[in-house]
This record gives C-alpha cells, sequence and structure tokens, in this order.
C-alpha cells in the first residue's frame, strides 16, 4: 500500500503473464472512502489500512473485468458495490447501487467511458486533480496504451469515449492496470490521443 496523493492510495498485485501490476485504489475525499477495483490485499496492505485509520464505505467497480478481490472486500467490511447502469448485465454480479455519467459519488464524479465495455467509469476528483480509469486506458511501464483491440467490445466507441478526456482538468491518472502518471497527465493524455488520431 502506497499514497500516491493526498487521499489517493494504491496497492498493486504483479501479473507475470502480462508484466504489469493490477492495481486496486482507496480514494479517501471529505465526503467517505471509496475502493476501487480492488486486488488481493496482503498482510501488510491491511495492516497500513489499519494503521492509517482507513475504513472503506462504498466498492466500485469500474468495469466487468474488475471484479478482482469483491468478495473479500465484502467479507472483511460488509459495504454497498457501485457500477454503471450499463455494465450490471455484463458484470454478473447484483450491484446495491448503479450509477451513470456525471453522477457524484462521496465527492467523485463518474464518467461513463464506453467502448472497452458498456458501462466502463472512471472517477473524476477536481479536488485533487486526479482521474481514475480502469481500462479505458492502460500504463504498462507508464506508456499510455488500450487494451487490445479484441478486448475491446466496440474500439470506435472507445476512441469516441477517449476524447472525452480533453475536456477534464487532471494532474494525475490513476489506472487499474500499469503503472500511474503523477503529474502532468493529462498532456500525456492528449498527447496520447492526438498520436491514436
Amino acid at each position: 500500500m502506497i499514497q500516491l496523493a493526498d487521499g489517493a492510495y494504491c496497492w498493486s498485485s504483479f501479473n507475470a503473464e502480462k508484466k504489469f501490476n493490477f492495481n486496486g485504489h482507496i480514494l479517501r475525499t471529505s465526503e467517505g472512502t471509496v475502493i476501487v477495483d480492488p486486488v488481493a490485499f496482503s498482510a501488510d496492505d491491511l495492516a497500513y489500512l489499519e494503521a492509517a485509520g482507513i475504513t472503506p464505505d462504498a466498492l466500485v467497480i469500474t468495469n466487468r473485468n474488475h471484479i478482482r478481490e469483491r468478495d473479500a472486500v465484502l467479507k472483511r467490511w460488509g459495504i454497498p458495490t457501485i457500477l454503471h447502469e450499463a455494465e450490471v448485465e455484463e458484470a454478473g454480479i447484483t450491484p446495491d447501487k448503479t450509477v451513470k455519467d456525471g453522477d457524484i459519488l462521496h465527492g467523485l464524479v463518474c464518467v461513463h467511458l464506453p467502448g472497452k465495455s458498456p458501462g466502463e467509469i472512471a472517477l473524476y476528483w477536481p479536488e485533487r486533480r486526479l482521474l481514475l480509469l480502469g481500462d479505458a486506458l492502460i500504463a504498462p511501464g507508464g506508456k499510455l496504451k488500450t487494451v487490445p483491440a479484441e478486448k475491446q467490445d466496440d474500439p470506435a466507441v472507445l476512441a469516441r469515449s477517449l476524447e472525452l478526456l480533453r475536456t477534464f482538468d487532471f494532474d494525475h491518472l490513476l489506472v487499474g492496470d500499469g503503472d500511474p502518471l503523477l503529474g502532468d497527465a493529462k498532456s500525456a493524455v492528449v498527447g496520447f490521443l492526438d498520436k491514436a488520431k
């Protein structure tokens, strides 16, 4: 477990096949604490959370492939699961709450980014100038890319969704897969989008 920015925490599980990290995140805002796309916790991760007094009160799953360690989270904390309304059927789980584009969750703006899957979401934290993505973009070694086209439901829709990222003001980009971009992340995203055209 590591603190990446004020109120933003990350822990990881290295995937030997893909050769990059799968990441879980915790965002602790003034309105609550959200755990996002959890990977397996080590004993040290749990000790860190306890020492820091961090107790999540909601679980957000950004897409159908990031259910990951949901069962372990529910067993430990018994908190509500939240998904985008368009992802429920694909995810194969029953959430306690659904969100749609623009909904505010503990001070975090839900951003609908369909294309990789129908209900993919990002979380935007304006106060911290921070954007958290599930699989809309990944960053192995800190280099931005999309997941392979064969893993995207609709590459053209995803490309249009990614153009929305130009409209947000952010310095930090946290990703479900790969390494975070801390500082000047929007420039990196815009550069990636410009090259992809």
